[in-house]
């Protein structure tokens, strides 16, 4: 069945491209009626009873405001979404005191809608307020493992019957998506999105390995064309091992959350479990290819990287181990070119979207290390003037919080991107990715004071699509957690 929504702004077009922007079927959705005023939308609501009400703050006679205050009155249960201007920002932060479970602000954007009804679609599901409850204690004990995060977080895992007791052990699934959707695993697991497209779910340690075998035979079956949709957009999942105590439910989730990229490695789908490493085999043969590039030894360096790709393919080596391969070889681009820096990659994240498997990155180290090695010519910078720079500022300072990059800056402007990157140190005094990381956090500062809004999202509007990157470049850049940051805001 249909989650009926109800549309309604005192301006017919908002509510038209409301209409247009969206496949509400496709995510199981039905408009049910609009209004153009909060008094028609409250009677409308007393009569057809919507399970969900997008709504604008201000219009005539009743506004957004009383709206939500009077129409939980009527629906407790109805999930009430603001939509709000910048200049009724203020606004719309009150009406999430009143109820309002979520807010997007004009011009919306399709992604951040679906993105909302994604988590209204989850919440339902559960038929529980709990789901959004243990999300947000999930994802403030990881920020910050106090004693007191970890109590609230044990009794909710204990109602919510996923523990006997504090000390009983804890499994857990993260699957790692190609959108932003919560898969199917299960309606009844506690679950927290942990990152753009990471999803994770609190097991029962006694469930945990029949729910993994039980998802690898889903997917054999999915291949088979059988069951498409409970598998689907799932690129790979990361299963933990068993965890009783507060560290251990930590590590667990960040180990869960790594393994999930084993995909990358695999290069399919796969259910990953921790496995021995080849750490020290691996240390050594980074260190071998590390000398052959710096004495110039290209049959080395290929022989090197033929090693290092078997050393993946057995399947005992992570996404970070690959980070590592990576910031060795960029380490030695940077010795022949100095510009080289902002075109490095820092995180997980990054290098899966980038490459989509370890064998193509390797791929493009090998080449990137023989060329360095081989062609001694210094790089032909483009010659561009200070307005053509002016122009890329001002782009960079509206798409701040996009995947933005030196490549795609260079490909916008038609210029070389180590020229690029000197501008910025010659312009304005500091690197590229000095420049984006200051913005990106002086707006994650505005956001964690003046809304409401989860760590989690904060971080995705800020242009972070790993959560735990971004709470780690939060604290080395702005000196505290942003959960401390906003108490002292407020």
């Amino acid at each position: 069945m249909s989650i009926t929504v109800l549309l309604v702004d005192d301006e017919s077009w908002v509510i038209e491209s409301f209409k247009a922007s969206i496949d509400w079927t496709a995510h199981g959705f039905e408009i049910i009626g609009t209004a153009n005023s909060g008094v028609e939308a409250l009677s409308y609501m007393d009569t057809c009873k919507p399970a969900v009400v997008f709504t604008d703050i201000r219009m005539p006679g009743m506004n957004g405001l009383e709206l939500i205050k009077r129409g939980k009155e009527i629906l407790p249960d109805t999930d009430f979404v603001v939509v709000s201007g910048y200049a009724e920002f203020a606004y719309a932060q009150k009406a999430l005191t009143y109820g309002a479970i979520a807010y997007c602000l004009k011009p919306f954007e399709e992604e951040e809608i679906e993105s909302i009804l994604c988590r209204i679609k989850g919440k339902r599901a559960s038929n529980s307020i709990h789901s959004t409850t243990i999300e947000t204690l999930l994802l403030s004990y990881m920020e910050e493992p106090s004693m007191a995060h970890e109590t609230e977080l044990l009794e909710m895992l204990h109602r919510l019957g996923v523990i006997e007791s504090h000390s009983s052990p804890i499994g857990v699934l993260v699957c790692s998506t190609s959108s932003l959707e919560p898969p199917i695993v299960s309606a009844e697991l506690p679950y927290a999105k942990i990152g753009r497209m990471k999803h994770a779910f609190l097991v029962p340690h006694d469930q945990l390995e029949p729910l993994r075998i039980s998802l690898e035979t889903l997917h054999q079956t999915h291949t088979q064309g059988e069951h498409p949709k409970r598998m689907e957009g799932i690129r790979g999942i990361g299963v933990s091992e068993r965890s009783i105590e507060q560290l251990d439910l930590r590590r667990a989730i960040k180990e869960a959350n790594e393994l999930a990229d084993q995909y990358f490695i695999a290069g399919r789908f796969v259910i990953a479990r921790k496995q021995t490493s080849l750490t020290e085999s691996f240390k050594g043969e980074l260190k071998q290819l590390d000398e052959a590039m710096r004495t110039g030894d290209v049959a080395g360096a290929h022989h090197s990287f033929d090693r290092m790709l078997s050393l993946f393919e057995q399947g005992v080596l992570t996404v970070l181990h690959a980070l590592q391969l990576y910031h060795v070889v960029h380490a030695f681009l940077y010795c022949i070119n100095q510009d080289h820096e902002d075109m490095v990659l820092f995180n997980r994240e990054q290098l899966i979207a980038n490459y989509g498997s370890v064998q193509a990155m390797i791929h493009e180290l090998r080449q990137s290390a023989a060329r360095s090695i081989l062609d001694a010519q210094e790089i032909d910078l483009a010659m561009t003037s200070n307005e053509t720079f002016r122009s890329i500022l001002q782009y960079v300072n509206q798409h701040f919080t996009e995947d933005i990059s030196l490549q795609s800056l260079s490909q916008l402007f038609y210029t070389n991107p180590s020229y690029i990157s000197q501008l910025f140190k010659k312009e304005i005094g500091e690197t590229f990715t000095a420049y984006i990381a200051k913005l990106r956090m002086t707006y994650a500062c505005e956001l964690l004071g003046s809304t409401d809004l989860m760590v989690g999202e904060i971080a995705e509007r800020s242009g972070y699509m790993d959560y735990f990157y971004f709470t780690k470049m939060f604290k080395k850049l702005i000196g505290k957690t942003p959960s401390q940051f906003r108490t002292e805001m407020r």
